[in-house]
């Protein structure tokens, strides 16, 4: 008797394994929210810098295929994709600079020497370094 229930109790358990744990459907969610901004976008210039402090930031520029211009910034914190407008600027101390505008966040981009700099408003200084659309795309599957 003890061994038929034993057997009954292990094809119970097999069966509710089975039908939970194998054919159980499951949902599949996007891994990040890049497809949604910049889906079929052209990836132009990324740049991923880092400041006196250690603080880090990643500025990725796309152009969708509607003509719009997407940014995709990244502060090792959290992240953003936002419509961003260009232009020529002169920054205190420093010059002419390229001028990103994201919203009400703004950073300028320079060269000194070769290497890429971006410094935010509020002075804010990242020696930077180019990244690929490659490793951009890695960083954004972990948003």
């Amino acid at each position: 008797m003890m061994k038929n229930f034993l057997t009954f109790l292990t094809g119970l358990i097999l069966a509710i394994v089975m039908v939970f744990g194998g054919f159980a459907t499951t949902n599949v969610f996007a891994a990040n929210d890049a497809s949604k901004y910049i889906s079929g976008a052209k990836f132009l210039v990324a740049l991923h810098g880092q400041d006196e402090n250690d603080e880090e930031i990643l500025m990725a520029l796309y152009e969708r295929p509607d003509g719009n211009e997407v940014a995709y910034i990244n502060d090792g914190h959290s992240h953003v994709y936002q419509s961003y407008t260009a232009q020529n600027a002169t920054y205190n101390g420093i010059g002419s600079v390229e001028k990103y505008t994201v919203d009400e966040f703004v950073v300028n981009f320079f060269m000194l020497d070769g290497t890429p700099f971006l410094i935010t408003d509020d002075g804010r200084l990242y020696a930077c370094e180019y990244m690929t659309a490659d490793a951009v795309k890695q960083i954004q599957s972990y948003d």
